[in-house]
């Protein structure tokens, strides 16, 4: 099994580049960008009412990290939690691992709307500069994502196209809006 040891930024937009303890053995794929689709099971798009209590959870995940308190912020995953951010999708087990994805989002931000379709909140939202983080000109631009919290702990959390009606984020030139959050 490949594990995620570091996460770097490469800026508000960017994904996060994992670190291998072992050397990848998998052939190339036809696609290149096969890896960096959004699983099937992700909505991309928002249509009901969001489950409250997994909003309050995002909410409560979001300010700890617009303080810049990435310790607690990271505290909000679970283990084996899902993240992909213009990345193939990376599980998250150890500390450091939830840590590292935190110093990942260059930006704070704020649910400025949230939605089902359950298990899932679809988001978008306001990003903002935060301590720790560097949001350059993306902070008071918007983001989408897709976010299962279970268990009062993030499962899953998925960088969506910020225009809804695109089916996958540009994998090969992530947009300039940052990820979410």
């Amino acid at each position: 099994m490949i594990l995620a040891t570091a996460v770097l930024a490469a800026g508000c937009g960017g994904g996060v580049h994992a670190a291998r303890t072992t050397p990848a053995t998998h052939a190339v794929p036809a696609d290149p960008n096969a890896a960096l689709r959004i699983p099937s099971h992700v909505p991309r798009r928002a249509h009901g009412v969001a489950n409250a209590m997994s909003v309050r959870v995002i909410d409560r995940w979001l300010r700890a990290l617009q303080r810049g308190d990435e310790l607690r912020a990271a505290r909000f995953w679970a283990n084996g939690s899902k993240f992909q951010n213009a990345t193939p999708v990376l599980t998250i087990n150890t500390p450091i691992e939830k840590v590292a994805i935190q110093k990942s989002l260059p930006c704070g931000a704020r649910i400025k709307s949230a939605a089902g379709p359950a298990p899932f909140v679809v988001l978008v939202f306001t990003l903002t500069r935060r301590p720790g983080g560097d949001c350059g000109t993306a902070a008071g631009s918007t983001a989408r994502g897709a976010i299962r919290v279970a268990h009062g702990r993030i499962a899953e959390w998925y960088r969506l196209p910020d225009d809804p009606s695109r089916d996958q984020p540009d994998g090969a030139a992530p947009s300039a809006s940052g990820p979410a959050a």
